[in-house]
């Protein structure tokens, strides 16, 4: 859950400003209209620094004599997701690092309120896609079903059916030859549910006005007033924006970090998206996704 919101509201702002861009190709809004919930997948994974040019680079060269069975959109859409996440990261984590040196919870309270504050603002607090208004409501009341149910159950329920479904995206056959590594990776592979959703609930219904004055006002972390915000809410709402729209609240400052999450990401999908329809090299794609560089702190991101 840590940052799940936050990555998925970026995500989802960026490809809100993309679909409207004339400056984006047809490849990439083909992607994410068609494979969305792939991408967002993307959007909350890590490591894809790692991948990013490579498949960029295979893909590109593919496109044109793809297959259906080739399912090169969904992959696409994954990569898109992934250079989304990147910047929401770049931009984030140095701050966190700041905002909290010394914390001794995993996620951090800087990181809770913000999705916190995502889920209000983006997601009018799970009316929209892809989050639920029971979301971080304990007892699901808000869902008409949880009358007939007992929650505590049903989550033991559903828990499980998730570790069976992770455990069954690794091979499981047991390693003959050496049985005890076999169970050590089994063990690490096993998904963990540590994160308390208790501390975003309340951070959601009852937040701690110290907590949002420190995270989310001294830190400038949302401003409704930024000019690319505003141009994506507006998109949200089924407002008519433009290509030149979109271009000018990327170029005009935002104060906030989530806008300049979004101005940073957006970034990342137009030079994608040049690349993938040029001959340029990836080594240069390298060096506008920052790849490798650190972050404002000097640390790794």
């Amino acid at each position: 859950m840590s940052e799940n919101i936050t990555h998925t509201g970026i995500l989802d702002d960026c490809f809100r400003l993309m679909l409207a861009s004339e400056e984006i190709c047809d490849a990439f809004k083909q992607s994410v209209r068609e494979k969305k919930d792939f991408a967002r997948l993307g959007g909350i994974t890590r490591s894809g620094d790692r991948f990013t040019v490579q498949l960029l680079t295979e893909f590109r060269d593919r496109w044109e004599g793809r297959s259906p069975d080739d399912n090169l959109e969904a992959k696409l859409g994954f990569v898109l997701g992934w250079l989304t996440h990147g910047a929401a990261d770049r931009q984030m984590k140095p701050f966190f690092r700041e905002a909290e040196p010394d914390r001794t919870q995993s996620p951090s309270d800087c990181s809770v309120y913000h999705d916190a504050l995502v889920f209000r603002e983006v997601f009018a607090l799970g009316k929209e896609s892809p989050y639920s208004v029971a979301t971080f409501d304990r007892n699901v009341s808000a869902l008409p079903a949880a009358k007939g149910l007992d929650v505590s159950d049903v989550e033991d329920f559903f828990q499980a059916l998730l570790q069976r479904a992770l455990i069954g995206l690794h091979t499981f056959i047991p390693d003959r030859d050496d049985i005890e590594a076999w169970l050590d990776k089994l063990a690490k592979l096993r998904q963990q549910f540590d994160v308390d959703l208790e501390r975003y609930a309340k951070a959601v219904a009852e937040p701690d006005p110290q907590k949002v004055q420190r995270f989310i006002v001294e830190m400038n972390f949302y401003d409704r007033e930024d000019s690319i915000i505003l141009a994506a809410r507006k998109i949200q709402r089924g407002e008519s924006v433009s290509s030149a729209d979109v271009v000018t609240a990327v170029e005009a400052d935002a104060g906030s970090h989530y806008g300049q999450a979004i101005q940073m990401g957006y970034g990342y999908l137009k030079a994608a998206s040049d690349f993938f329809t040029s001959d340029s090299d990836p080594e240069d794609l390298r060096n506008q996704l920052d790849i490798g560089k650190p972050g404002r702190d000097g640390k790794g991101v």
